[in-house]
């Protein structure tokens, strides 16, 4: 596939997943990587290797019980295949393990979206801090600069490995599903209230 439709399929993807976690409810702002106002504040630098910048797809404020003004980072791939998604998502963890080691990291979550499952063999290991740490091993000479493999695992600090794993979500979306969120109408009728009420 050429790669200016692949960018439009991921365009496509994180306003789709934008829009759905609106209808949730339980964000009260969100905006996307394109957005020239916030796309500096989603993007990030590897520390050490090629030392290139790199962003995520999508970003908010959530809203509400225990998440109330949480920032959230999600990464949005609109896939009918699982594709290479294990090796991006591993890509994406090693982001994650970036972005929370810097001391001023104002993330609270970190969100995967997709509409295709992958890796189903390990699912249930996706969000353990064991496939983190097979994360920073991959491509530890981003994160850790150029270093035998057999030194990697001292490098990482696995508090804040413990730190992400705490905090990644795997959402998986679907057209219909897309579909089965509250109407824009009813949405409104609840931010007028919490607007009134002074929660928003």
């Amino acid at each position: 596939m050429p790669g200016e439709d692949l960018h439009e399929i991921g365009a496509d993807g994180a306003r789709r997943a934008k829009e759905w976690l609106e209808a949730t409810t339980r964000v009260k702002a969100s905006w996307t990587n394109t957005d020239p106002k916030w796309s500096r504040r989603m993007t990030f630098q590897w520390p050490t290797g090629k030392q290139t910048q790199f962003s995520l797809d999508l970003g908010g404020l959530l809203c509400g019980g225990e998440f109330d003004n949480d920032i959230f980072m999600a990464e949005c791939k609109k896939y009918s295949t699982p594709a290479d998604q294990g090796t991006h998502y591993l890509s994406y963890l090693a982001k994650c393990y970036v972005i929370a080691s810097n001391p001023q990291c104002y993330v609270d979550h970190f969100m995967w979206i997709t509409w295709c499952p992958f890796n189903v063999g390990d699912w249930d290991k996706l969000l353990s801090k064991e496939w983190i740490e097979k994360a920073l091993h991959k491509h530890s000479a981003d994160v850790f600069g150029d270093i035998p493999a057999e030194e990697v695992e001292s490098h990482i600090d696995n508090e804040i490995v413990g730190w992400v794993a705490d905090r990644l979500w795997m959402i998986v979306l679907s057209d219909k599903q897309e579909q089965l969120v509250i109407t824009r109408e009813h949405r409104a009728l609840i931010q007028k209230n919490e607007v009134l009420e002074g929660v928003r």
